[in-house]
């Protein structure tokens, strides 16, 4: 009996063995193609995109709610591009029959109106937005995208009713068009835009063209301006670390350069998607355009100075959704890390952060400007 029981339990611990065996084996297996999927996937990036230090930008822990307040409404008039001019908004609405409006911070009150359409000084046709001059607070730049003019403007004129630019500077197309533009502290123009060989265009202070860094990320050099198109986005500079940074709008996608042109990183996420888009014929040339898979990524990027926060605004919806907005903010410290997640209460498509990083002013589709106090929420940034 004793002998019996003895080969039992020997029978059953080496059962017991070869499970452990079993289960040992079954997770070195799915470890490896755990560790397969990764190096495939990110492959498959490297194969298809010039793009190179992928970084995954994750959801952070905290996730804060921002409750709106109609700052001003226009009847008659929707505001497409905002500005932060010392204690002014200024507003652009490319429609309208006077195009750019200032209105006072603290009373809300429409203080002045100019601009109309034309080629003339302070006329416009077509402009892409409103640029705080980095040397001059009450100074600030409008650029025309269809005459290529980079326009220079003083507040306190303005409010006196000299509407007539301080400096003009002709952007010169050498590299291709550009779109989206942003100003270094020592007074570089940088651009995004359509382009022929590059991601980022540099310009001196009298539009003169330097050179072009990046790489315009699809490998296909036949379509190039059109796959830059479809990688179009906004563009920053980063003050305190010299680094310019790209939000893609149509993917989850920022890219990183120092100020020699060298991709640093690609972030991308928290959810990760790259641009979907179609190169079409359009007459005798070649066009970007939506197709069933486009999803809008980054609207808008904004960084604050004084905490040294960079602020991406996200939507993650369909091109051709109704609702296809962002209300999600991302709030990135100096490591490229999310420390927050902002949920707006309403749907923007672009915003700007007052100098003390204390409110958050954007703009809807109905012609309404929206402010969200954001210092009183959090103490870890705004009172830093």
């Amino acid at each position: 009996m004793k002998d019996w029981l003895k080969s039992f339990h020997n029978r059953r611990s080496r059962k017991k063995n070869a499970h452990r065996k079993t289960a040992i084996k079954l997770y070195i297996i799915i470890y490896v193609f755990f560790l397969i999927f990764i190096f495939i996937g990110c492959s498959s990036k490297s194969a298809n995109y010039n793009y190179i230090n992928y970084k995954k930008l994750k959801k952070p822990d905290r996730t804060r709610k921002l409750y709106s307040i109609e700052f001003v409404k226009f009847e008659d008039y929707s505001p497409r591009r905002i500005g932060l001019i010392n204690n002014y908004l200024v507003l652009g609405d490319y429609k309208a029959d006077k195009i750019v409006r200032i209105v006072d911070l603290k009373s809300a009150k429409l203080l002045k109106s100019f601009g109309r359409r034309g080629q003339g000084p302070d006329e416009f046709i077509s402009f892409s937005q409103i640029i705080q001059d980095p040397q001059d607070q009450n100074s600030f730049w409008i650029f025309d995208l269809s005459t290529g003019n980079f326009k220079k403007f003083n507040i306190i004129k303005i409010l006196n009713c000299n509407y007539y630019p301080e400096k003009i500077i002709k952007i010169v197309e050498e590299t291709g068009i550009p779109f989206r533009l942003t100003l270094s502290p020592d007074g570089k123009i940088l651009a995004l835009g359509a382009f022929f060989k590059g991601r980022v265009a540099i310009y001196d202070t009298n539009g003169n063209f330097i050179r072009i860094i990046g790489k315009i990320p699809v490998k296909e050099e036949k379509f190039a301006s059109q796959h830059s198109q479809g990688f179009q986005g906004e563009i920053v500079y980063r003050d305190k670390s010299n680094e310019i940074y790209v939000a893609t709008l149509y993917g989850s996608i920022v890219e990183k350069y120092n100020p020699n042109g060298d991709l640093i990183s690609t972030l991308y996420g928290p959810e990760s998607f790259f641009p979907q888009y179609d190169v079409v014929p359009a007459g005798q040339y070649y066009t970007m355009a939506p197709n069933k898979k486009t999803r809008f990524g980054y609207f808008d990027i904004c960084y604050n100075n004084k905490i040294d926060r960079l602020f991406l605004l996200y939507s993650g919806r369909n091109f051709f959704e109704k609702e296809n907005l962002g209300n999600i903010i991302y709030v990135l410290d100096e490591n490229d890390e999310i420390l927050e997640q902002i949920e707006l209460d309403k749907n923007i498509f672009e915003m700007e952060i007052t100098e003390d990083g204390s409110t958050i002013f954007g703009l809807t589709e109905n012609g309404v400007v929206l402010k969200f106090q954001y210092k009183s929420i959090g103490d870890s940034l705004g009172n830093k």
